[in-house]
């Protein structure tokens, strides 16, 4: 992997450090991240509530919240309608929360995936008619279920599309109403997650209502998880969201989380966006992957406790076949490649009547980031095709399918995720068609390379350094981890660990210095006989863990090389 390191003129670094009145590490950070004006670095730092978007900015807001009030003054119900992964669910718990705070009748719909198709369904529509539901709230789905809100309306229920995946029309339906970031030409920010717009439609509601926001807001820890299992862009709106929703979980008042962070032991714990991300998602997720996915939903609204303990111990079960069914369906992918072979290879398009549908999607990000190609993984059952798509920069799998639809019976998603539902019979013509428009856009494979933000001695870490790097949180998409630069570095010790040895832990040294080092994907760049004489260069970050039950340092190793390589000297 390359490393690239342009310091920043010591003279330009004091001067803004003076001007922002911060620290001269976080002055060389910000100036990374490309700020130049006190008043946008101190909105970046100290995000709050007060600087969300006025909802009004989507320009059918008014006449999506009029038909909520209008459901509210009559006393009708509305159905709220939820995709079953963690974004869907939270965007749908979040909007039941939030009415119900303010008087509206709520329910609320989440399809099993292993049962029903993906959107909204002609099926679901007469089981909410048989409820009485009077409007139904789509959230994170529903942007191409034309055909379904005409069929809605002629039962006497309105729909309301919320929703942020890409449209498969060029032009939206007049008839249809929906609140989209991607399809609004007003409103500025386009990256919200379902729970996210889910939140825009509820303060809309809130203002016209002239109720307290404050209502809502108390569930922004709902949002927050949503909004970070979607994996968007970590800027703007989404930024409020999360530093807000994480201040809100320390008191969060939902038991179901009240339980979970019993259960993971983070009580005590400053939680932040890899802990949702790798914890708390992922055993959400399960339910709508492998099992009943309105437990999801049920697990944040239920408030009895022998309840929410079953629910637990569900998406334990179910998290743990789903760990077991990912790593089957890796094994049996790579099998297949390998009897394929690498040589020119440009896409993936793989399929098993053994895969489980709810589970292909993780694996096929999987694949695409270890060959570097887009990825096409089929769950077949019954002479149906069910697709999880992920692409590479430069490939929109979205436009692919989109223009290849007619053999498609569905599909949706975004530019470099996306899903579809196909005939068996069609799979032959589709392979062709998605191969040559991959050919007709021939990429060079994207040389990997580390950005690294300052040169920093590991002996210097201390509790400023953190809190400075914690300001700059939550990173990921448009807002990357700050990397940071050590030289001449002994490791005293390691252990490799996870799926091939892939991982590795120990301790590092630099004078009288030592940390704890955690590092992925990169145990093969250590030689298990001569690493004790060698010396390492390392990009890194620290961070705080709870290790045998104090806080301490830790360092996140992203890359190393070799400094003085004396035991191969001696050993060739």
């Amino acid at each position: 992997m390359e490393w690239e390191y342009n310091p920043r003129p010591e003279s330009l670094v004091e001067s803004k450090a003076n001007q922002w009145e911060v620290s001269k590490i976080l002055a060389t950070l910000l100036l990374n991240k490309g700020f130049s004006e006190k008043e946008k670095v101190n909105t970046f730092i100290n995000p709050s509530l007060s600087q969300f978007r006025n909802p009004f900015d989507f320009e059918k807001m008014q006449e999506v919240v009029n038909k909520i009030v209008f459901i509210k003054e009559n006393r009708q119900k509305i159905f709220i309608y939820g995709d079953y992964d963690v974004d869907g669910i939270t965007a749908a718990v979040f909007l039941v929360l939030a009415f119900r705070e303010i008087g509206i009748e709520v329910d609320y719909y989440i399809p099993n995936r292993m049962e029903e198709s993906y959107g909204l369904d002609k099926k679901t529509i007469d089981y909410i008619h048989r409820k009485k539901g009077k409007l139904i709230i789509t959230v994170d789905t529903g942007i191409n279920s034309i055909e379904d809100v005409k069929y809605a309306k002629s039962l006497g229920i309105d729909v309301i599309i919320t929703d942020h995946h890409k449209s498969v029309k060029d032009k939206e339906d007049d008839e249809l109403l929906y609140i989209n970031p991607k399809l609004s030409e007003n409103y500025k920010f386009k990256f919200l997650a379902g729970a996210g717009v889910a939140l825009k439609v509820a303060q809309g509601v809130y203002n016209s209502l002239k109720e307290d926001c404050s209502k809502m807001y108390k569930y922004l820890d709902i949002v927050m998880i949503g909004t970070v299992a979607d994996v968007v862009p970590m800027t703007d709106e989404n930024r409020i969201i999360i530093r807000e929703g994480l201040k809100t979980l320390k008191e969060t008042k939902v038991k179901g989380l009240i339980y979970l962070m019993r259960y993971l032991k983070f009580q005590n714990k400053d939680i932040n966006t890899t802990d949702i991300s790798y914890f708390i998602s992922p055993l959400i997720n399960s339910l709508g992957r492998i099992g009943v996915s309105k437990l999801g939903a049920d697990f944040f609204l239920r408030d009895d406790e022998f309840e929410i303990y079953n629910i637990i111990e569900e998406m334990k079960k179910a998290n743990k076949l789903r760990r077991e069914l990912e790593k089957n369906i890796f094994d049996e992918a790579n099998e297949m490649i390998k009897k394929r072979g690498l040589k020119d290879m440009k896409y993936l398009f793989l399929g098993s009547k053994k895969w489980h549908p709810g589970v292909i999607g993780v694996v096929s990000s999987r694949l695409s980031v270890k060959y570097g190609v887009p990825v096409i993984l089929m769950a077949l059952k019954d002479g149906i095709a069910k697709a999880s798509c992920r692409s590479i920069t430069g490939i929109n799998i979205f436009n692919i399918l989109k223009k290849h639809s007619n053999y498609l019976v569905r599909f949706g998603g975004h530019d470099l995720a996306a899903g579809f539902i196909a005939k068996k019979e069609n799979l032959f013509l589709l392979e062709k068609m998605i191969a040559e428009e991959i050919n007709r856009a021939p990429l060079e494979k994207e040389k990997r390379k580390l950005i690294i933000d300052l040169e920093y001695s590991i002996e210097n870490i201390d509790e400023n350094m953190i809190k400075d790097i914690g300001k700059l949180a939550p990173f990921g998409l448009e807002n990357p981890h700050p990397l940071f630069l050590d030289r001449n570095l002994v490791i005293e010790d390691f252990k490799k660990f996870g799926v091939e040895n892939r991982h590795f832990n120990g301790i590092i040294r630099k004078g009288n210095k030592t940390f704890q080092i955690v590092a992925f994907d990169l145990a093969s760049k250590l030689n298990e006989q001569g690493y004790k004489v060698q010396k390492f260069d390392i990009v890194y970050y620290p961070e705080k863990i709870y290790y045998k039950g104090e806080e301490i340092f830790q360092l996140r190793i992203k890359d190393l090389k070799v400094k003085d390589d004396f035991f191969e000297v001696f050993t060739k």
